[in-house]
């Protein structure tokens, strides 16, 4: 089975456009925010852009950062959702620093929601904040995954420390039930990620931020696999940004021999990436 793990349609049904039109540098701007509901030939194509005939399932990712002015709501994510409810599974974007994070966090189960998604370089918020803490601590409490990605981290607004993969490692020592999934490897502290992902068995890497970039995507297969974590990298194209059936070429294009006759990486371990039971 093909799972891809990160996918941000709400872009595309923002935008009101095709998919060959949202593959653009991350704005701020207001104009990223969603509106309410989803439907019409709007959420049939950004159905189209996340599930190709390669994948099986699809995780439909929200984003908010209310200092960046950017709303996703959960609600939109979970409308995306129910029009595919056997191939898509809906995370909420949420704001640890948001008016109504309690409210937030409560309304996942009602909406059909099975994780969150933070952003604590976008949002301005360090991941030892209390708040930040609090949605640790509710999610590894119910066993709900947390995504840490910042789609804005190229943004002069976001603040890339509070993007570190290290400032995660006490709340994973004191939390053992909470499962994280870094992003940004693709921007910044992929060594810390991988450090972190072998300090914690619950902690995983998704792909989307070298889903696009054939050298980063490399360096990351090749490093992940000398230390013993390729298991720990899960399938994540971003589409519709990019197309998972791209990123399944670019990932088998590892296994060629190199000049000592060993393959780069092995094609069963590629394999282990792509498909998972």
């Amino acid at each position: 089975m093909v799972i891809d793990l990160v996918t941000r349609p709400l872009r595309l049904l923002a935008a009101g456009t095709s998919a060959n039109r949202t593959n653009q540098t991350f704005s701020g701007s207001s104009s990223a925010r969603a509106s309410d509901g989803a439907g019409g030939d709007a959420a049939d194509r950004a159905g189209e852009a996340i599930l190709p005939e390669c994948v099986d399932v699809a995780v439909v990712v929200g984003y908010r950062a209310d200092r960046l002015g950017i709303h996703e709501p959960a609600e939109r994510v979970a409308a995306l959702c129910r029009t595919r409810p056997d191939r898509l599974i809906g995370f909420a974007g949420v704001d640890p620093l948001s008016n109504d994070l309690d409210e937030s966090l409560a309304a996942l189960k009602d909406l059909g929601l099975r994780g969150v998604a933070v952003a604590p370089a976008d949002q301005g918020c360090r991941p030892t904040h209390d708040r930040f803490l609090h949605v640790l601590a509710w999610c590894g409490a119910r066993t709900v995954p947390v995504l840490v990605s910042n789609p804005g981290l190229a943004s002069p607004q976001s603040v890339l420390e509070f993007a570190r993969p290290s400032l995660l490692d006490e709340a994973l020592r004191e939390m053992p039930t909470l499962t994280v999934i870094l992003g940004d490897v693709g921007a910044a502290f992929a060594d810390e990620a991988l450090a972190l992902a072998t300090k914690h068995e619950s902690v995983f890497i998704e792909l989307s931020s070298v889903a696009g970039r054939s050298m980063a995507l490399a360096r990351l297969v090749c490093d992940a696999h000398e230390r013993g974590l390729a298991h720990k990298l899960l399938f994540a194209s971003g589409a519709p940004a990019a197309t998972a059936e791209r990123l399944i070429e670019r990932l088998y294009g590892l296994c060629p021999f190199t000049s000592s006759g060993s393959p780069a990486v092995p094609r069963e371990v590629v394999r282990g990436i792509i498909e998972r039971d």
